[in-house]
């Protein structure tokens, strides 16, 4: 076990991530209703196709994750059904003989032909162009009963005549070169498409994403999204991914730092009012331990020892290090000679036993049964070195945790050997004399401290 412990947590909001899937899918669903409801009115403006109607759903921010669901199976459905009957719109155009076909030279008659070769040469070819012509207007048909509602509205009439001209080809060969024409044409056509539709639904994806970042970065990546709206806004998923990922850092600074101050309360430690607020704010925060010294036995832990907890600002790390108040004595241990000293020895590496032992294991099991882990990423082993002190000023004034280091942020080395190394100021201080009265704590302890 450790006097002193590094760790990287962690937190879910199993609530809040499934909103956040949800609400995802709902807004590419909302952009695919936008690009159908725009199909629908380029049909209906173009080649006056019954009117069909595409309902955008919407959700208030405040949704739950069962409102999001029953939204977005709605939105689907209603995609579904428009779907559908633009594809039953789409194939009357395509179907549809052209007013004007494409000119076609004029076949010379069967007896021309029949002059100029072998009459059953003649009828062999014919017999072969109409096999051929057939299975390309078979084709041609599913081809276009596929993808055809996928197209561009504006590329059907050219579908339609390109459809004629396979009905009237004069050869294999030319049946299969517009056969060939025709699906690269759709082909083109769909791929211009669905990536409109695809780009629209990304952009949705990313603006709603950007409602979990922080105010300045949503204010700066709304804006450069919507400049890349002729675009491909591909190229902000990165960017966008990592503004979120900050925003949940410091939410869940927030929420680790409420956690450990209910674990921590739990426990009977003397946990101050301001302590969450602090540690949330890159605070390093001393807390006594208050009544839960009691737990390891009369005389076991001494009066002046407590936890300095502190979350590293950048990064997911907390680092818990066992110190002493400055009116402990322990700032005389140098000065202690013989058996005197060798018994505050004997005395400080049973307190850092017991905090090791009993106190961090349950305050890390505790941690996660809130939803918050706590992964230790190294650890000092007791009796190593002694107990640190906390710095003058630093234990709490009225037996409280409260205070944060001078700059507002606590030391935060991967190792968390050297926390107890640390300055961690308070913002209360006391006047220097020799002996205390007696006060009380939260938890209605008496306490004499000397100096």
């Amino acid at each position: 076990m450790s006097n002193s412990a590094a760790y990287e947590w962690s937190y879910v909001d199993v609530e809040a991530e499934r909103r956040r899937e949800l609400r995802a899918q709902l807004a590419q669903e909302t952009a695919r209703s936008h690009h159908l409801r725009g199909q629908a009115k380029s049909l209906r403006r173009a080649y006056r196709t019954a009117k069909i109607d595409v309902d955008v759903i919407t959700v208030p921010a405040s949704a739950d994750s069962t409102e999001l669901a029953l939204a977005l199976d709605s939105a689907r459905r209603i995609n579904q059904q428009a779907e559908a009957e633009l594809s039953r719109a789409a194939a009357d155009v395509w179907s549809l003989v052209p007013a004007e076909t494409e000119e076609q030279p004029t076949a010379r008659p069967a007896t021309a032909r029949a002059a100029a070769g072998d009459g059953r040469t003649a009828r062999a070819g014919e017999e072969r162009a109409a096999q051929v012509r057939a299975a390309a207007l078979v084709e041609a048909e599913a081809l276009l009963e596929r993808d055809g509602p996928a197209c561009e509205p504006e590329e059907l009439p050219l579908f339609a005549r390109r459809l004629e001209a396979l009905r009237q080809a004069r050869s294999a060969e030319e049946a299969r070169t517009l056969l060939h024409d025709l699906g690269v044409r759709v082909h083109r056509s769909t791929q211009r498409q669905r990536t409109a539709a695809r780009t629209s639904a990304l952009r949705a994806g990313l603006l709603d994403a950007l409602e979990d970042a922080a105010p300045e970065d949503r204010r700066r990546l709304a804006a450069a999204v919507a400049v890349a709206e002729a675009d491909d806004p591909a190229g902000l998923e990165g960017e966008v991914a990592r503004a979120v990922a900050r925003a949940d850092a410091a939410r869940g600074r927030s929420v680790v730092a409420d956690t450990l101050m209910q674990v921590l309360r739990e426990r009977d430690y003397a946990v101050g009012e301001d302590f969450a607020d602090l540690l949330a704010e890159s605070g390093s925060v001393v807390v006594p331990f208050g009544e839960a010294a009691g737990t390891a036995g009369d005389g076991v832990v001494p009066d002046g020892y407590g936890v300095r907890v502190a979350l590293a600002p950048d990064r997911r790390g907390l680092t818990t290090v066992l110190v002493r108040a400055p009116e402990s004595g322990a700032e005389d241990r140098e000065r202690v000679g013989g058996s005197a000293g060798h018994a505050e020895d004997r005395a400080d590496g049973e307190v850092q036993r017991w905090f090791c032992d009993t106190q961090l294991p349950t305050i890390e099991d505790a941690a996660r049964e809130h939803g918050v882990d706590l992964a230790r990423t190294s650890a000092l082993p007791p009796g190593v070195r002694p107990t640190a002190v906390a710095p003058d000023g630093s234990w709490p004034d009225n037996g409280l945790a409260h205070d944060r280091a001078p700059d507002g942020g606590p030391a935060t080395d991967e190792r968390a050997e050297h926390e107890e190394d640390q300055a961690v100021p308070a913002g209360r201080r006391r006047g220097k004399k020799k002996v205390r009265p007696s006060r009380s704590t939260t938890y209605g302890q008496d306490q004499t401290r000397g100096r």
